[in-house]
């Protein structure tokens, strides 16, 4: 698992990728006057060593779906919050009622569109759009970019769409899947993708032996380098073998073949 911490700056919200457990990613965003929110924090320790060595005060924390290894930090974080601060806020997808730690935010996004939440990062509205497959729960959190909707912004995916993949289909349907998928597909090519593992290494050779003709899987497998956070919405259309899937049924066969891949 890389150690580094990959950064993006755009407007005035910072973003950056934190390592945690075996290959997740958890994602600190920061403004200049020392505010933050967390994504996915799946434990406390390396988020609160990021936090402090900020110098920053956590305000909320965006779960894309109730997962352990998505939240398993959010109850330790929320309770070392500032004594003189309002203690944050936990938003998830509606559905997921009962199953994010402190969540108090339930956001009833629908599917096919983002929509906004009322919630500011950094003067940036959040978008949510739910995203089921994965889990019944999942939701897409979207940051649109200040500078123009060819720039896309910035979408945390957590395990519905990965670089090169997608998540395990566990509590919903290849139709919501492929669905899901080509939902954040249709963003800008330039949105930039955080998602929740790094398994792109593995993701890519396995998207070799579905399209062992596609130049750019060969080209991206030469290029790419841990850790690969975040992606494109270009990239995924290009060398996703799931995002590239023409219907349910053929992402379904390619999820299962994924399943039992060693390569």
């Amino acid at each position: 698992m890389p150690t580094g911490i990959v950064g993006s700056m755009s407007d005035l919200l910072r973003i950056e990728a934190i390592p945690c457990l075996r290959d997740n990613y958890a994602y600190l965003l920061s403004d200049p006057s020392g505010n933050a929110w967390i994504v996915d924090p799946s434990e406390p320790g390396p988020p609160s060593t990021a936090l402090a060595r900020g110098g920053l005060t956590l305000r909320g924390v965006l779960a894309t779906h109730h997962h352990y290894d998505h939240v398993g930090g959010i109850e330790a974080l929320v309770a070392a919050g500032a004594a003189d601060a309002p203690t944050p806020w936990v938003a998830g997808h509606a559905s997921d009622r009962g199953r994010i730690p402190r969540q108090s935010l339930f956001v009833d996004a629908p599917r096919d569109r983002f929509v906004t939440t009322g919630i500011e990062l950094a003067g940036r509205p959040l978008l949510a759009m739910w995203i089921p497959g994965h889990t019944l729960g999942a939701i897409a959190w979207y940051l649109p970019s200040r500078a123009g909707e060819e720039e896309g912004g910035d979408v945390f995916t957590g395990d519905t769409l990965f670089a090169a993949g997608c998540g395990k289909i566990f509590e919903g349907t290849a139709e919501q899947m492929h669905r899901s998928l080509q939902n954040l597909a249709a963003l800008p090519p330039a949105t930039r993708l955080w998602f929740g593992h790094e398994y792109t290494a593995t993701n890519l050779r396995f998207a070799a032996t579905v399209e062992p003709d596609n130049l750019e899987i060969r080209l991206r497998q030469e290029r790419e380098s841990a850790p690969s956070t975040p992606t494109n919405v270009a990239k995924e259309r290009a060398t996703n073998p799931f995002v590239r899937s023409k219907v349910a049924e053929e992402l379904a066969e390619r999820r299962a073949a994924k399943d039992c891949f060693r390569g």
